[in-house]
């Protein structure tokens, strides 16, 4: 099964504070370029992440964008617990003690009971989680676009494969035809006793073999069957996909130079044309 480059996913993970939301968005590219956006990470975890979204996506440019989600308790401060609750540990000692009895105003301010919050301070974990389940929904959708691409693709295969059994069918009827006039026109130049009937004999065979494709046509169809294995391999094949289109491509050429027939030649311009829609679609697969 065929997988796109292009791909889109999106995640929010964590609570609060720690509330994170992750876009992950591919396009195709011939290697793999990773950017990231958002909220600043540390080197340490930006490197784990960056093998995370490697070993997920393998080629593609990857642009990763990781933002805080605001909420009405996510603000740059919050209130420490921790500091209230010795103040008022403090405040009851005195109390017991000096049978004072004082109010925590009279110590400290409300903005004493406030600690600021670091806008890139969040909870690793959740982070990961995020970027795990974007790279879920964006591989999905990366599935699901190859399928597309590849019935799209399996109907071109089967036109070429048509049109090339097509070609071998004319090509061996015309053999036939060719055998019977070249057996002709070299009888009629024996009858003259001028003419070297070794150098007749030597030219003859070597405008048949320039002229025969029936090599052609076996490496075209043996690199159809080729494709078709591709198609349903569940491994990246892009890159060994476009280098067999460039391998079928000199075959086609080929046939179109060696045969004089208009028949075929019609057909080598028709599968040319497949060959490139072919190409254009497989510069997104991976």
């Amino acid at each position: 099964m065929l997988k796109s480059m292009t791909g889109f996913g999106r995640s929010i993970a964590g609570e609060s504070q720690n509330k994170i939301e992750v876009q992950i968005k591919s396009v195709n590219s011939r290697f793999l370029d990773l950017k990231f956006r958002g909220l600043n990470i540390d080197l340490s975890l930006e490197d784990e992440i960056r093998n995370q979204i490697s070993k997920s996506l393998l080629r593609g440019s990857i642009q990763v964008r990781v933002d805080r989600i605001e909420t009405s308790d996510s603000g740059t401060e919050k209130f420490n617990k921790d500091r209230y609750e010795t103040i008022q540990n403090v405040l009851n000692e005195v109390h017991v003690k000096y049978g004072q009895r004082l109010g925590i105003s009279d110590l400290i301010t409300t903005n004493d009971l406030l600690i600021s919050v670091e806008q890139n301070n969040f909870d690793h974990n959740v982070l990961k989680l995020a970027i795990s389940e974007s790279l879920e929904e964006l591989n999905n959708m990366r599935l699901e676009e190859g399928r597309v691409i590849q019935n799209q693709m399996m109907i071109f295969l089967e036109d070429l494969k048509n049109r090339i059994h097509l070609i071998a069918k004319e090509a061996s009827s015309y053999s036939k035809k060719r055998k019977v006039l070249l057996k002709e026109k070299i009888s009629e130049l024996l009858s003259d006793d001028s003419i070297d009937e070794v150098r007749i004999i030597q030219e003859v065979a070597l405008l048949a073999e320039r002229a025969d494709i029936s090599e052609e046509i076996v490496r075209c169809q043996s690199h159809f069957n080729q494709l078709e294995v591709y198609f349903n391999d569940k491994n990246p094949v892009g890159k060994r996909i476009s280098f067999l289109i460039q391998e079928i491509g000199r075959e086609i050429n080929t046939i179109g130079s060696k045969s004089p027939q208009v028949y075929i030649t019609n057909h080598v311009v028709e599968m040319k044309d497949l060959l490139e829609k072919i190409r254009e679609q497989i510069q997104n697969v991976l």
